[in-house]
Order: C-alpha cells, then sequence, then structure tokens
C-alpha cells in the first residue's frame, strides 16, 4: 500500500473537496485517486488533461459526479437555474439505483484511469462522501488499497464489501483543522 504522511493525505483529501463543486450532480462529491509515479509513461491525451497530474513522485487524477449527456433524469431546472435532483424529487435516499443520473466520482475516476491506462492496482482513493455499494464492487475490482473519505454516504453497506476485500477505509473529517 502507499504510504502516506497524515499532511499528504489532508492535502489529497482537500484536492478531493475542492474538486467536488465541479459536479454537475447536485451531490457534490469529489473523488483524487493516487499512485506512486514508477516511471509511468503519460499518454499524450492524459498530459493534456488538467485533471490528471503526475508531481512529487505520484499520478493523481481527479473526477467529480457528473450527470452525462443522454441521462434521462436530472435535466430539468428549477425557476433559480438549480438542477432538479429526481433523488430529492421522489425522496429516492439511495433507493431505485436505476434513476440516480449521475457517474459517480468513483467510476468517473476508475475510467478515466481505464482511458489513460493509468493503473489502479495499489492505488489509493480520497473523497469526499465514502462510496456506495456499487461504487465499493467497483473499487474492489479495480485493485485499490485504501479509501479515505470525509462523510458517510447514507448507506454504509460498502464498507463491508471493502473490508472483506482487505481495502482500508478510513474517515478524515478533520483535513480543514490545523
Amino acid at each position: 500500500m502507499l504510504n502516506l504522511t497524515d499532511s499528504q493525505k489532508k492535502d489529497f483529501m482537500k484536492k478531493a473537496a475542492f474538486i467536488a463543486d465541479n459536479a454537475s450532480c447536485n451531490y457534490k462529491v469529489g473523488c483524487v485517486g493516487v499512485i506512486k509515479d514508477s516511471n509511468i509513461q503519460l499518454s499524450d491525451e492524459a498530459k493534456s488533461d488538467e485533471f490528471v497530474k503526475q508531481k512529487n513522485g505520484f499520478i493523481y487524477v481527479k473526477s467529480w459526479n457528473q450527470t452525462l449527456k443522454g441521462e434521462i433524469y436530472c435535466q430539468a431546472f428549477d425557476e433559480n437555474g438549480k438542477r432538479l435532483c429526481v433523488r430529492e424529487v421522489e425522496n429516492l435516499k439511495g433507493r431505485d439505483f436505476q434513476k440516480v443520473c449521475s457517474s459517480h466520482a468513483e467510476i468517473g475516476l476508475i475510467a478515466k484511469c481505464a482511458k489513460y491506462g493509468i493503473p489502479t492496482r495499489g492505488m489509493v482513493m480520497f473523497i469526499t462522501n465514502s462510496p456506495c455499494i456499487i461504487c465499493s464492487r467497483a473499487i474492489v475490482q479495480a485493485g485499490f488499497s485504501a479509501v479515505y473519505f470525509m462523510a458517510k454516504h447514507t448507506s454504509t453497506e460498502g464498507f463491508k464489501i471493502l473490508k472483506a476485500n482487505n481495502i482500508l477505509i478510513e474517515q478524515l473529517s478533520d483535513i480543514f483543522d490545523d
């Protein structure tokens, strides 16, 4: 597993918190995947992505919740221009996954790594909300070694899967305290 200092963990979690503002979904979730740079050659496409960095001995990739073109949910806006969320309108509280209209930040991160050829085996994830059960499954399959989060998702079912697969999961809630 990647050994990071407490200061580095706070720094990467802050990056996740700040990138959450990019979310097109009303649920502002940000995510950063970090892996040791062991002479990984990034493609030109990855180098041109402002949310992929190769710096200080690490490669890190940023992602956030996104409502994708062609989604049938969450395409309407209220009178103030705020996107209407089907989960809020229908009070879903984690039910009816087919109506979850966004690509979760974790899935976006894994997809971006796949697209650019960045390895996820041994990668560490920093995310503003703990992963849902579906994202937890993807994290296991992608080979992440640890997940650090700020706040708990409405369901902590994903914790069982992560722990059963020897993936460290830890809450870092005091990142802005110094």
